[in-house]
């Protein structure tokens, strides 16, 4: 059924007509030759017939949606329910669950918005909202659900409507809970503990969320199946305590379970455990044994019969595979003969590292494809936090049920305080290792099912069946050939000069590939508290594409949007040469490239005009800075590297961030020498360069900028934009268009790619 969701959610409805053609001759077959084992086959191929025709209904669905139809930069109009939670004063990303039904443009919405706002924000309340449309950023591997392709940037919201129980009692209660929560703990630890029992994150920090990531915890911060099955396990234990008969314990236990899933608003991770305590509860009652790979299963076919865009979500993803891989290595640790004899501390420390490694290994493509980071450290850090956690939820839901009474509620939020801190250490010691968490190229889906068959066959060598290790080994060759197949494929590809304009937000890093598959790295992007450009985008980028060795590395200038990422990127990629204009200004990130370069004993090569770097048929002649300015000091910007790449025919002309009269001065001094077929736009597109003079001398047929969505500066410039329309040039943007790639060839021809467009 999974197999047959995707294909419909693909729009792949030609596979319809021959899952179930296929399927129902086989069934007629089977019945008419009394085979059994071929009915098996026959109901497969039905269901997947079934899978396809819910996912067919769902993806019709969502081409309707407003979210496909608004473009960037719509000012968007919204009424709807809210269903997280805000504290004034704080800004993060809340959904809304528009009323109504229909935009003023007539389309419809199929699931709650995601906007971003400032709080005060409580569930349950109706909230009228203006903003703008900001689609995702890039268009990702998988197909996303109406929710997911993007957001609201309110600049307006409103209280429309109190919070009502009667009309949203859930949400209203979760409110109220999320409030309580708020006050009962202090305000390093509130986030936090808003996470664990109500999965409310938009408060949670992002320095923390990520350190807890790469310390391979982040399920913890996650409404999970762990948490489910933790509470679960303690309602049955006190019904049971309180004497209540078998029945009227596994009915409460289920009934209270669903409010507990539906009162924090129904994860895909939390549903799936609710389902199968409903159907263990339900197998009990009936005195019949039950496999939990049935009940497993079956809770999947559920969930995707009201979610079927959830195949394609990580949560889902990674909640029903990390559980696979939990039961199944239980299960054979516990009937290890190895295990036997041995004392029962011994086997609760193996059978937890065999679990623990069991789901780390399933999970990791999972995590690969989508957040681009394998986590080893999760290994280790389950052992040590999911006990944490163990200890401290009953506190936290303690806290919870008394926080209307906050002296008494302060008692276990006390000792919940004390667990929170042993976990948030072992994530900072953890994500202080280096090799905690892996940052990688996602890999593409034949990697990805070859990684899934050697793990089925080395899963299936355990049993005894190492008489078939010659086909293990040969699909094992396989498979590393699967994923050794992008780099290789990359270094075999036509010998074409590549030009990516990465996203990296508001900043620049721009990747050059020559015809010899050669790497060139103009800056590399910016790093601002918590997020890394160079860590989180370039390196991913250039892992993808196979890209061990970067000939230079190119500073621009020393500013920290541009420089900020490269120390992420020096300490993972071999860097030949550090080329810069020479000048020390003593910024930041100048300070720390200089420092790694005098550890590292590597050159920095000063370019002045005049200068030349030639690789593979391909030019960069640096037109500035010179001598100009003598022993004065000019702002950074100025100091920029001005420099024009030349392959055959085809021109590109990279500015930096100089200021229009460095360039107007260029367009004197070299006049048609800079006319170029694409132009990179100086400053993020700021209105103090790409003056109209100098756009007349260059005469671009393509301009690129690169800027962050939403930035504060208000890049790029409405009159930068005017200048290049009058211009006749055609314009794409990171912060609309993601990253955006030139292909060029000696004749002088070229063409661009872009993310949103799906490239």
């Amino acid at each position: 059924m999974t197999v047959g969701l995707a294909f419909g959610l693909v729009g792949l409805e030609r596979v319809l007509s021959p899952f179930a053609g296929l399927g129902l001759a086989i069934a007629i077959a089977a019945i008419h030759y009394g085979r059994r084992d071929l009915l098996v086959w026959a109901a497969l191929l039905i269901i997947a017939a079934a899978g396809t025709l819910t996912g067919l209904l769902a993806e019709r669905r969502a081409e309707g949606d407003c979210r496909n139809r608004w473009k960037s930069g719509r000012e968007v109009r919204i009424t709807g329910v809210a269903a997280g939670f805000l504290p004034a004063g704080t800004r993060g990303s809340i959904r809304l669950r528009p009323q109504g039904g229909a935009d003023e443009g007539g389309c419809r919405w199929t699931g709650p918005v995601r906007v971003w706002t400032e709080g005060p924000v409580v569930p349950g309340a109706v909230y009228s909202v203006r903003g703008v449309w900001q689609p995702a950023r890039s268009p990702g591997r998988t197909p996303r659900p109406p929710e997911r392709r993007g957001w609201v940037s309110a600049y307006s919201i409103s209280l429309a409507e109190g919070a009502a129980f009667r009309s949203h009692p859930f949400l209203t209660a979760r409110g109220v809970l999320a409030e309580r929560l708020w006050r009962t703990y202090p305000r390093r630890w509130a986030p936090m503990a808003q996470a664990l029992v109500l999965g409310q994150r938009e408060t949670l920090g992002r320095d923390v969320s990520q350190r807890i990531a790469r310390a391979g915890l982040a399920h913890l911060l996650a409404i999970s199946g762990l948490h489910v099955g933790m509470l679960a396990a303690a309602l049955f234990a006190f019904a049971r305590l309180v004497r209540l008969p078998s029945a009227r314990a596994h009915l409460a236990t289920v009934v209270a379970t669903w409010a507990y899933v539906l009162l924090i608003g129904a994860p895909a991770s939390a549903v799936r455990a609710a389902l199968m305590v409903f159907l263990w509860a339900l197998t009990r009652l009936a005195g019949r044994a039950s496999s939990a790979f049935d009940v497993l299963g079956l809770a999947a076919v559920l969930l995707l019969l009201v979610r079927p865009w959830s195949v394609f979500e990580p949560g889902f993803q990674l909640s029903f595979a990390g559980a696979a891989a939990v039961g199944y290595a239980f299960r054979e640790t516990r009937g290890a003969s190895a295990l036997r004899g041995r004392p029962a501390f011994v086997k609760a420390i193996v059978a937890s590292l065999v679990t623990s490694t069991a789901a780390v290994l399933l999970t990791a493509p999972i995590t690969a494809v989508h957040f681009g980071r394998v986590t080893p450290a999760a290994i280790l850090g389950n052992l040590a936090a999911i006990p944490l956690l163990a200890l401290a939820m009953p506190a936290l839901f303690a806290s919870a049920v008394f926080s209307a009474w906050p002296g008494l509620a302060s008692w276990p939020a006390g000792g919940a305080i004390v667990l929170l801190h042993g976990i948030d250490l072992v994530a900072r010691l953890l994500s202080s290792v280096r090799w905690a968490s892996l940052t990688m190229a996602p890999p593409g889906l034949l990697p990805t099912l070859a990684y899934f068959v050697v793990l089925v066959l080395g899963a299936h060598a355990l049993h005894g069946a190492w008489q078939r290790r010659r086909f293990i080994l040969a699909l094992g060759l396989l498979a590393a050939v699967a994923i050794a197949w992008p780099p290789l494929k990359a270094r075999l590809g036509p010998n074409t000069l590549s030009v990516y304009v990465l996203d990296v937000g508001q900043g620049d890093a721009i990747a050059i590939s020559t015809p010899q598959h050669h790497w060139l790295l103009v800056d590399a992007g910016p790093k601002v508290r918590s997020f890394d450009a160079g860590e989180r985008r370039v390196l991913p980028f250039l892992r993808e594409r196979g890209a061990a060795r970067l000939e230079a590395w190119l500073a621009s200038h020393p500013d920290l949007d541009h420089v900020g990422g490269a120390p992420a990127i020096f300490d993972a990629i071999d860097v030949e040469r550090v080329i810069g204009s020479g000048y020390v200004t003593g910024q930041v990130g100048q300070v720390a490239v200089l420092r790694w370069l005098v550890e590292r004993d590597k050159p920095w090569v000063h370019a002045r005009a005049g200068s030349r770097l030639i690789m593979d048929e391909v030019e960069l002649l640096f037109l500035h800075p010179g001598d100009e300015y003598g022993s004065e000091m000019p702002p950074p910007n100025e100091l920029s590297l001005v420099f024009l790449l030349t392959y055959g025919k085809f021109r590109m002309l990279f500015t930096g961030d100089v200021s229009g009269s460095v360039e107007d001065r260029l367009g004197r001094e070299h006049g048609e020498r800079l006319r170029v077929q694409v132009l990179k736009v100086s400053h993020h597109g700021s209105a103090t360069s790409t003056s109209s003079r100098f756009l007349e001398t260059v005469q671009p047929e393509l301009a690129v900028i690169s800027a962050g969505r939403g930035n504060r500066y208000g890049h790029p410039s409405q009159m930068v934009l005017w200048r290049l329309a009058r211009e006749g040039a055609e314009v794409r943007r990171t912060d609309r268009d993601g990253t955006v790639v030139i292909e060029a060839w000696p004749d002088g021809s070229w063409q661009v790619h872009t993310a949103a467009a799906g490239f």
